[in-house]
């Protein structure tokens, strides 16, 4: 359950908002503890994002507050399509422009919408992989500071994260955990992949970037894990990583596949691991493996 406050970081709703929108309008119910404090289900939390969504587009509370959560899902779908067609909008291209002004809130503001509008494998492939590769391009030619890089770069780790956490509570799945190995300080390809996941109802352990194959492998066997998921982002892998993922699969019970991903996963020396390690080509080879592992679970 969340807090108020947590649901208005979650939305963007202000609380004073979200209180005359339960009072006038009931457009959800929190339940309440003894002493009246407001706890949200993720349900509510995808619900008021929606609805914060449509107001933007001109809609009016009072309607909207009527409306079942398909026919505001059909509402939003509606003005994609007017106003796009199959093509996606300038999300990507408003996160850049947000770095170039220095406006974070802003960066926030496109990924948001970009996360209520599109489905979940568009906003990774079409607005977050395209804007951080440019981003990143950028940053090495020299035409953006640290400081815009990490506009970017902060905006769509909250934004994921957030978003990440309201589909895990849902999750009744199999279990996988997310990380990267020492040397891979890059989280963001993990975590977006740990956000296509939790969409299929896969519960995700997301341990984050630079963590020891040991402690993985430990942690992975506590809570049940079906897989580990890496990414491995440098352009070629190392010798060390190559002895960590070799470490990792020594100490991982047999049961425990391991996913390698990202720039670097084509280059690692996989030989010697069977079938134990699946390379993920990229997020289509993520999905198929998701859906393979969520048709053996059933």
């Amino acid at each position: 359950m969340f807090t108020i406050k947590a649901v208005s970081q979650a939305t963007g709703v202000s609380i004073e908002t979200l209180r005359a929108w339960e009072r006038r309008y009931r457009v959800v119910e929190p339940r309440r503890d003894p002493n009246g404090r407001r706890s949200y289900d993720p349900a509510d939390v995808i619900r008021l994002r929606k609805l914060r969504e449509a107001t933007e587009r001109g809609h009016p509370i009072s309607k909207l507050a009527r409306v079942s959560d398909e026919e505001l899902a059909g509402i939003l779908a509606e003005r994609e399509a007017a106003a796009l067609g199959a093509a996606t909008p300038g999300f990507a291209e408003q996160m850049l422009l947000a770095a170039e002004h220095y406006r974070p809130d802003d960066a926030d503001q496109a990924i948001s919408m970009a996360l209520a509008l599109l489905p979940l494998p568009r906003v990774v492939d079409e607005v977050l992989v395209p804007a951080l590769l440019e981003v990143g391009e950028r940053w090495h030619a020299g035409a953006f500071t640290v400081a815009q890089e990490r506009i970017v770069s902060n905006a769509a780790k909250k934004q994921v994260s957030l978003v990440l956490d309201t589909y895990n509570r849902i999750a009744t799945g199999p279990v996988l955990v997310f990380a990267t190995l020492p040397e891979e300080r890059h989280e963001l390809g993990i975590l977006m992949s740990a956000l296509l996941a939790a969409a299929r109802g896969v519960r995700c352990q997301y341990l984050g970037p630079d963590v020891p194959p040991g402690d993985v492998a430990v942690f992975a066997e506590r809570v049940g894990a079906a897989a580990v998921v890496l990414s491995f982002v440098r352009r070629e892998a190392t010798a060390a990583q190559e002895a960590q993922l070799a470490e990792l699969l020594r100490r991982l019970p047999r049961a425990i596949g391991v996913w390698v991903g990202g720039q670097g996963a084509a280059t690692l020396d996989l030989a010697g691991h069977g079938e134990r390690v699946a390379l993920l080509g990229d997020y289509r080879s993520l999905e198929r493996e998701l859906d393979a592992l969520t048709a053996r679970a059933r």
